[in-house]
């Protein structure tokens, strides 16, 4: 799973495949489509949202999702709500987020190589259409 925490985004948002891949039914979608804004200025509208658990390190919350189908190096992009939800510090620099939970902090890593992987194919010209990542 390559999960991107972005202080950026104004949204979560969960990938439509890696949606499908967890089987979740239709009926638990929220049909609400919102408008996304990229920082080139490109638009994509959600197909919908969704509420889902979101676990790692000890910290456990229940998140709003937007779901968007378009081309992403990334599965998941938690943003500013599941930041704020955490109470997360992200750092990119260290390529970590701090989190204060009930036995002290804890620290989720990111991993170094997959994060060059995910860049470098972010880099990449798209044949179908523009990412938003």
């Amino acid at each position: 799973m390559r999960i991107l925490i972005d202080g950026g985004s104004s949204v979560n948002l969960i990938m439509i495949d890696v949606f499908k891949a967890m089987k979740i039914k239709e009926n638990q979608i929220t049909k609400k489509s919102s408008v996304l804004v990229g920082f080139s200025g490109e638009t994509r509208n959600t197909l919908g949202e969704i509420y889902l658990p979101t676990y790692g390190e000890g910290v456990a919350s229940y998140e709003r999702f937007g779901i968007l189908d378009c081309l992403s190096s990334y599965n998941v992009i938690l943003g500013r709500p599941w930041i704020q939800n955490v109470k997360a510090v992200p750092s990119t620099y260290h390529q970590c987020v701090k989190i204060l939970i009930e036995w002290g902090i804890t620290t989720i890593k990111g991993e170094h190589k997959s994060a060059q992987e995910c860049y470098t194919e972010a880099l990449k010209p798209s044949k179908v259409g523009k990412s938003l990542t």
